[in-house]
């Protein structure tokens, strides 16, 4: 499994708005805090879903104290401008379980990392001691509850197919096989039932590549679902355009330059593809032409 790392917030802006605020805060183009970082890891979870956020603050000890004292506390808000959902993930931790219901959005949904005040309290500034811009030395701040001490920028996961999908293990089923239904009860999910020790396979991811190839099979499978069931091009129920996350499905492949399910010349293997190709090793290829 992958982990990312994005540097949110670095103090090496030209701007000179230290002061923007009536306290000092970690953000990008503010000079608050001139050492200051404010670093972002994140993982994604095995179920496209969910991901383990890693704060990080360096150089900024005003802020680092004050999340050691439980006066402030790490914060990720979750949200989607498309179907007008927003929640804050709050953790006393540098380390939070972020995640969401793909049945409540119509697309990826956006996330803000931010360090918040816990509560109302008063400060007086020391630069040395709290790593602080000279121009707060001796100042006397204000802070109260849920004021943002640092600010990360916001993150998008790319819209995929792979998020709708959602793996159950079957026993009922032969070993190495699948099948593909949709759940449309909760907005639009494609339901993969599997067996369970090919279940296990792709969440443990032990041999990438096969993995690789048995998601881009399982995503033809999806693919040709849509055409036969979903090809009615309308708002009503029943209808793809009825489903958010169809909608931003639809955008996805459009944005590819891919064609449509609802499209007459739509091949399903050939669009799943040429999403998620079939990567032969360059040596082999060499072989072969021998």
């Amino acid at each position: 499994m992958t982990d990312y790392e994005i540097d949110v917030a670095v103090a090496q802006s030209s701007s000179s708005a230290a002061r923007s605020f009536g306290f000092p805060v970690l953000e990008s183009g503010n000079l608050s805090f001139p050492d200051g970082r404010y670093i972002v890891r994140f993982q994604p979870g095995d179920d496209l879903c969910s991901f383990n956020l890693i704060h990080q603050i360096d150089g900024a000890p005003l802020i680092t104290n004050l999340l050691g004292k439980k006066l402030a506390k790490y914060v990720c808000a979750v949200s989607s401008p498309m179907s007008s959902y927003r929640r804050m993930h709050i953790s006393d931790t540098p380390s939070q379980n972020i995640s969401w219901n793909p049945n409540d959005l119509g697309e990826p949904p956006l996330f803000t990392p931010m360090i918040v005040a816990s509560g109302d309290y008063e400060l007086l500034l020391d630069g040395r001691r709290d790593g602080v811009h000279p121009l707060w030395q001796d100042e006397c701040i204000r802070l109260v509850e849920g004021n943002r001490l640092a600010l990360g920028q916001v993150l998008q996961l790319k819209s995929s197919i792979l998020h709708l999908l959602s793996f159950h293990a079957d026993d009922k089923l032969d070993n190495g096989t699948f099948r593909v239904n949709s759940e449309t009860e909760q907005g639009f999910r494609f339901r993969v039932d599997i067996h369970p020790s090919l279940h296990r396979f792709l969440r443990y991811r032990s041999e990438e590549r096969i993995r690789e190839h048995i998601l881009t099979h399982i995503v033809t499978a999806c693919l040709a679902l849509l055409q036969k069931d979903f090809r009615e091009d309308n708002d009503d129920e029943g209808g793809w355009r009825s489903y958010r996350n169809l909608h931003a499905l639809s955008g996805f492949l459009e944005n590819k330059g891919l064609a449509h399910w609802a499209d007459e010349d739509f091949r399903p293997e050939e669009v799943a593809t040429k999403l998620y190709p079939h990567n032969i090793p360059q040596g082999e290829e060499e072989e072969d032409a021998t």
